[in-house]
């Protein structure tokens, strides 16, 4: 089975946790707490980095902030001699309760993409999770703050839906079958999400 890398975008720092740019720790936080393992900092690499054994797996967050992803997620790909990259990213462009998977294609102006691509390419996986847009706040201050407090509850929902997802790509690498299994539409999935145990990540 093919080595993997899958990296949570977000911003290091108590200033961003929980914002709507930093769902990518927050779900990869998920899958790690469900595979049982823990994150370790590696200064040379500017990331929190946790391998899951059996699988060859490696889970990341850059420590770059958002804008440099790249600086981090290309140089641990080449050090491991990883094979695949699936990354984890907010999408602006999806209703809140979207989960959507591709392979490659642009960034979609999203900062963290194009570090990335700048560094590695774009042929990578990635899971793009929708948080909507805001016709009120400018994007900038729209993505660096908390989801509202009536959207947590679906939010508990989606980051071990998210989990589950990883974990079956982890253990399968099928991603056919995650798209086809896990993709999620904001109009019809509140049922589905109500039968998922939920706790947030810390």
């Amino acid at each position: 089975m093919s080595s993997l890398l899958i990296a949570g975008l977000g911003n290091p720092g108590n200033r961003y946790k929980h914002t709507r740019h930093n769902i990518g720790f927050d779900i990869i936080d998920a899958l790690a707490e469900s595979l049982g393992v823990e994150f370790a900092g590696i200064e040379k690499f500017h990331a929190q980095i946790a391998r899951f054994i059996p699988n060859t797996a490696f889970l990341i967050k850059p420590q770059t902030f958002m804008n440099l992803s790249g600086e981090a997620i290309a140089p641990v790909m080449d050090f491991y001699k990883i094979e695949d990259l699936l990354v984890i990213h907010d999408d602006l462009d999806l209703e809140l309760g979207c989960l959507r998977f591709k392979k490659g294609g642009s960034s979609g102006g999203h900062n963290g993409l194009k570090s990335i691509d700048s560094r590695y390419g774009n042929g990578y996986y990635r899971m793009r999770f929708g948080i909507s847009r805001s016709e009120k706040s400018k994007i900038l201050q729209y993505v660096l703050e908390p989801f509202n407090t009536d959207q947590l509850p679906k939010i508990d929902h989606l980051l071990l839906h998210c989990a589950q997802a990883l974990r079956y790509f982890i253990e399968n690498r099928d991603f056919a079958t995650l798209q086809n299994r896990f993709t999620l539409k904001a109009s019809n999935n509140e049922s589905e999400l109500k039968s998922i145990p939920t706790k947030r990540p810390e």
